[in-house]
């Protein structure tokens, strides 16, 4: 097929996935024609998903496709955003017919999951990456940011942490069950690390449900402590963990957790009035204090960690 059957064909795969509420013109055109609901904001962010960096360049396609919305998806539910609609740019060196339709599978997959459409995108040769570019919605007002953070606040983090991580440091990502098969894989089972890496959940009711309540929040994509470190930049205030409290995936170790990256939990503050309020799902995990940056402690003395999360330039 060349490039236009191509687009036609991930089009068809996508089927109900390319609609949704406020999109009038979808995939097919020079661009989509999206409209706003009244009284909002629209929520925009953008990322690329890099071939052996950001996942296995031997990954299965439909697993690819999968972790590229998802991990782009956690923006909007940091921001208490409505996930609406998303934009994808894929460029791969061939057009191998078999692995651009299972890519788009695994799209589609996640698309249905997470309530979003696939309004349009792009499709080049080139090095392998993904660019996805996420749009939501947020009521003028509601919308969660990184500052606003205040001395005495409570450090929360959803979920359990250290999965993807996990799946990193022993190199077992090369041969991962089918995508359903993944899905279905349960929290003590030894896949799942593998899960959390391939198929990341963005917490996006989490999102919705922090609306008034967090003063801060961000999604955990370089590591707890790194991700904290920039909230509380953002906030310009101290942040403090208690290494112990953090939630973990059963049998990964607890520094490991709190500086891996590729989480894609939410880590937020709220006031300590409001601990009633928070679901099952979250975790306090400290406080926040005056001054910069963040200390980690274990068994209350200042912990020295070799590292402190991700960077892609240092």
């Amino acid at each position: 097929m060349d490039e236009f059957e191509l687009i036609d064909r991930l089009i068809e795969i996508l089927g109900d996935n390319v609609r949704g509420p406020h999109i009038l013109l979808g995939p097919g055109d020079d661009a989509a024609l999206i409209e706003t609901p009244p009284g909002s904001l629209v929520v925009a962010s953008i990322d690329t998903l890099v071939g052996g960096v950001h996942f296995p360049l031997g990954a299965p396609a439909d697993l690819i496709g999968f972790r590229s919305l998802g991990v782009s998806l956690s923006d909007l539910a940091a921001m208490g955003a409505d996930p609406a609609y998303v934009l994808i740019a894929l460029t791969l060196p061939d057009g191998s017919d078999r692995w651009i339709e299972r890519f788009a599978h695994g799209v589609a997959a996640a698309a249905s999951r997470f309530g979003v459409a696939i309004a349009g995108g792009n499709l080049a040769r080139g090095p392998l990456n993904v660019g996805v570019s996420v749009h939501g919605h947020v009521a003028r007002g509601e919308a969660l940011t990184r500052a606003g953070a205040r001395p005495n606040d409570l450090v929360c983090v959803s979920g359990q942490l250290g999965g993807a991580a996990a799946a990193l440091s022993r190199a077992d990502l090369s041969s991962p069950p089918a995508l359903s098969a993944l899905l279905a894989v349960s929290a003590d089972d030894p896949l799942y690390p593998l899960r959390r890496y391939y198929l990341p959940e963005p917490r996006i009711e989490l999102g919705r449900t922090l609306r008034g309540l967090a003063t801060a929040a961000i999604d955990i994509s370089d590591g707890l402590v790194a991700d904290l470190g920039h909230l509380c930049a953002a906030s310009a205030v101290a942040g403090e963990i208690d290494l112990e409290d953090v939630p973990v995936v059963a049998g990964v170790d607890r520094q490991l957790a709190a500086t891996g990256g590729d989480d894609y939990e939410l880590c937020f503050t709220i006031a300590p009035r409001d601990r009633e309020r928070l679901p099952n799902s979250v975790t306090v995990v400290g406080r926040i204090g005056e001054g910069s940056g963040v200390v980690v402690r274990s068994r209350g003395q200042p912990l020295q960690l070799s590292r402190r999360g991700f960077s892609h330039f240092r």
